[in-house]
């Protein structure tokens, strides 16, 4: 059996409430004060397919990154797929547990990650939600595009390079959707985060865009939330996603 408090304590150590933003809502999304749990499973959102997975692995309790519940409900008539999704997880003894934008600025969090795995030393951390790297030598921008789809896993790339980037050497990275940041950065060559909408495009100059996918950008944390509580617990796994958009 696991002891659900130590499990809290371990993330709320690694990433404290305190560094959630005000509109956000990590923590508790359903605790039916359950003091054990017999198996942990781990996922970026909570869906019918994650708790139909949970469900069937024995699963009890759910640490996700994306809260499930956003906005106040005022009732659930199992309607929506959040309706749904509450209603599953009740009815299986299953709590959830979110961890999101404090796991997002947290010392060691995801984009702390995704520099490690390209190869950037960290020059700049003064904005929580954005990293500033730079590689140990310069690459042309095919070849550090690469090495990203290499890191991610993923095939494709969306690119913006108005002005023709053909060197990397310092990066800006923001996990998921950091296209807000696009006019807050300093001089970089490149800028890689996910969830890039046509009007922020636009805004791009002096520097490449590379919009990898909100997706790509965070399932990299998943590994490193199931290493951090194997210290307390070893009955956890990860959940099977993926991304909900198609190329065709």
């Amino acid at each position: 059996m696991i002891k659900v408090s130590e499990i809290i304590n371990q993330i709320e150590e690694f990433a404290p409430l305190t560094l959630a933003e005000e509109w956000d809502n990590s923590g508790w999304q359903i605790n039916l004060d359950n003091e054990f749990a017999n198996k942990i499973m781990i996922c970026l959102s909570v869906d019918l397919n994650v708790i139909n997975q949970a469900v069937i692995q024995g699963c009890d309790l759910i640490i996700s990154h994306h809260p499930l519940i956003f906005k106040p409900i005022k009732k659930i008539q199992n309607a929506t797929l959040t309706d749904k999704t509450i209603v599953e997880a009740v009815k299986h003894n299953i709590q959830i547990y979110s961890a999101h934008t404090n796991l997002d600025a947290a010392e060691g969090g995801i984009n702390d990650i995704l520099c490690e795995r390209l190869g950037l030393e960290v020059i700049n951390g003064d904005n929580k939600f954005v990293k500033i790297g730079a590689l140990s030598e310069p690459m042309n921008l095919e070849s550090f595009i690469l090495k990203l789809k290499i890191s991610l896993n993923c095939s494709k790339v969306k690119l913006i390079n108005p002005d023709n980037i053909t060197e990397i050497k310092t990066v800006a990275v923001s996990s998921g959707a950091g296209a807000e940041f696009i006019n807050e950065l300093p001089q970089v060559d490149a800028f890689i985060t996910g969830d890039v909408k046509y009007h922020s495009a636009m805004e791009v100059q002096n520097m490449a865009l590379i919009d990898a996918g909100h997706f790509e950008t965070e399932k990299i944390i998943l590994q490193t939330i199931k290493t951090l509580l194997e210290k307390t617990a070893k009955d956890i796994v990860i959940a099977k996603e993926k991304n909900p958009w198609i190329i065709v």
